[in-house]
């Protein structure tokens, strides 16, 4: 378990790519179970209780099926299992990061500007060092460059949330 958290934070610091991972069933099964645990948890924080099941649903296919498309599409299926595990395992890894920020907005920050700053700032980093974390999954997977892993990533993450917000539109 020690040596799979060093691999995640290796591929996370951009250090190693997804081949470093096992090509198991088993800990994609994990990694998608603990995913959907913080995702389930960030939607708790962001929306209550309101349809937190199909949140967390659509969010864990979205990751699947971005994954599954692209690998599909270049011909690397046989990569899907540590790519998947790669995306999900730093999913994890990031979820900390965005729970504090996300307690931190939701609390002190409506009333110290300067805990929002903070909040707002750390909340930017966060998203684009994820955005460039998925991009060099994508990029390791793919044998491709870093620009076009992170443009594959942007574009999902554009999408995705389109089609979340298409789904759950917020109420008037």
């Amino acid at each position: 378990m020690t040596q799979l958290l060093r691999s995640l934070v290796q591929i996370a610091l951009l250090r190693k790519d997804p081949s470093v991972l096992p090509a198991s069933v088993a800990l994609g099964a994990l990694l998608a179970f603990a995913c959907a645990l913080t995702s389930a948890l960030q939607s708790w924080i962001l929306y209550g209780s309101d349809r937190i099941v199909s949140r967390t649903a659509v969010d864990l296919g979205l990751s699947v099926a971005l994954v599954w498309v692209v690998l599909a599409i270049t011909r690397r299926g046989h990569r899907f299992r540590q790519t998947m595990s790669a995306v999900l395992g730093t999913s994890v890894l990031a979820a900390p990061f965005v729970v504090v920020l996300l307690l931190l907005m939701q609390g002190p920050a409506a009333t110290y500007y300067p805990v929002w700053l903070v909040a707002r700032t750390g909340a930017v980093v966060v998203t684009i060092w994820f955005i460039v974390v998925i991009g060099h999954i994508l990029r390791g997977a793919l044998e491709t460059g870093l620009v076009t892993g992170v443009a594959i990533a942007l574009t999902w993450l554009i999408a995705s949330r389109a089609l979340a917000e298409r789904l759950f539109p917020m109420a008037a």
